[in-house]
């Protein structure tokens, strides 16, 4: 099967760098104004249904949260003098990818409440332009997992509630690239393009502790969840004898992981005005980079692709201040420790230590609606690649630029 290397050499790095993150942002809708920190202590809107399900036991009433959240990436590769592969440098095609989240919860008595939410918490999408030089790695990607995910949660005594939760994940892959002719010579490139969708549930538990008055402690695990897609590749690629290159009859099967996260966070009411929070979590990021991968006629069942990503750490501080009482003000800073190195980061997605700046404001309307909105600038600056299987049979090495993520919002809770 001619088409083989070509997949093992450019589409798995693909792959496997599209979904390497959790996007606290994506949650819902508010946590722009927060860029993670604290999400699980924080409990002050429905959207506790996703963040710390044991959360929802605060509520005496009805909650809902709905919102719309902008991404925009920002950032180019550039190569150097090591470089041998064809191709010129690329800027990531600027445009704004819109989603939505949506939240809502429902005391059933004093001790039992009831919600769901719907959002999309893991994957990314991107896009480069056609002759780039990792056109061979990506030229257009997205690996998303929308969920609809109903909850319980059960207030056990006044300094102790739990909840849980199992998220509905309707997995979607799509990724486009481009490979230099098999044949040396004047021939233009060819294009492989493989999409499929898969279901799975993952499993969302949460503990709620508040030891004293004006403190609260929230502890959230998401479960290991595995994503099996399977697609025949749609090769538009002929090599100069015109013989078609691949065999689209034969199945390929990728088995992605959506990776288990613990996350604890500290909500603390300092006085009237001030509230201050904290955060620290684990993503098992290095189980996500072991990629499963069968080929029905190459006789490889359970073929595994290592990406040798490391996991990964959030530390987060951040604060929220009542500047009036129907205005609040919320701010965060945090850092993710980065999945992988120069040599271990592949193509097409930038990956590298995650810095968060984020601000946010709640206004509450006399209707008793709130209506907020927040902004968060991620920024990863400039991250280095080497030794990268590229286009024309080389390899890449260059570094990403000034590489930023925005994410920005608007919402109304009541």
């Amino acid at each position: 099967m001619k088409l083989l290397p070509v997949l093992l050499l450019a589409l798995f790095p693909g792959l496997v760098q599209a979904g390497a993150l959790y996007l606290y942002e994506m949650s819902n809708a508010s946590e722009t104004s927060y860029g993670g920190v604290g999400l699980t202590a924080r409990a002050n809107d429905a959207g506790t249904v996703f963040t710390n399900p044991a959360g929802m036991t605060r509520f005496k009433d009805s909650a809902m949260l709905a919102g719309g959240t902008g991404v925009y990436i920002d950032g180019g590769f550039q190569t150097n003098g090591l470089n041998t592969s064809t191709g010129p440098s690329g800027t990531i095609n600027k445009r704004v990818i819109p989603a939505g989240s949506f939240s809502y919860l429902r005391p059933l008595n004093d001790k039992w409440t009831v919600g769901v939410s719907a959002q999309n918490y893991f994957g990314l999408a991107i896009d480069w332009p056609g002759d780039w030089v990792g056109r061979s790695s990506s030229v257009n990607i997205a690996l998303l997992a929308p969920q609809i995910q109903p909850t319980v949660a059960y207030k056990v005594n006044d300094w102790l509630s739990i909840g849980a939760g199992a998220a509905l994940t309707m997995g979607y892959m799509k990724e486009k690239l481009r490979q230099d002719p098999l044949t040396p010579g004047d021939f233009p490139d060819g294009k492989v393009r493989i999409s499929d969708t898969d279901f799975a549930v993952q499993g969302n538990f949460g503990i709620m502790l508040q030891p004293w008055e004006h403190t609260r402690i929230g502890i959230r695990y998401l479960t290991e969840t595995d994503l099996d897609f399977e697609d025949d590749p749609t090769v538009s690629w002929r090599d100069p004898l015109g013989d078609a290159i691949g065999n689209q009859n034969v199945p390929l099967d990728l088995g992605v992981t959506m990776p288990q996260s613990v996350m604890v966070g500290v909500h603390h009411r300092w006085n009237d005005k001030l509230n201050l929070l904290g955060s620290v979590g684990w993503d098992e990021i290095s189980e996500f980079g072991r990629i499963q991968v069968n080929i029905d006629d190459n006789g490889i069942p359970g073929t595994e692709v290592n990406a040798d990503f490391r996991d990964t750490w959030h530390f987060g501080v951040g604060a929220e201040y009542q500047w009036k009482p129907n205005l609040q003000f919320t701010t965060g800073v945090a850092l993710d420790t980065s999945m992988s190195s120069s040599r271990t980061r592949p193509l097409a997605i930038p990956l590298g230590t995650l810095y968060r700046y984020a601000v946010g404001f709640k206004h509450k309307r006399p209707s008793g609606r709130t209506i907020g909105g927040g902004l968060t600038w991620l920024y990863e600056g400039n991250l280095e690649i080497e030794d990268k299987p590229g286009s024309g049979g080389g390899d890449v090495n260059g570094k990403y630029s000034n590489v930023s993520i925005y994410f920005f919002s608007l919402y109304m809770s009541l």
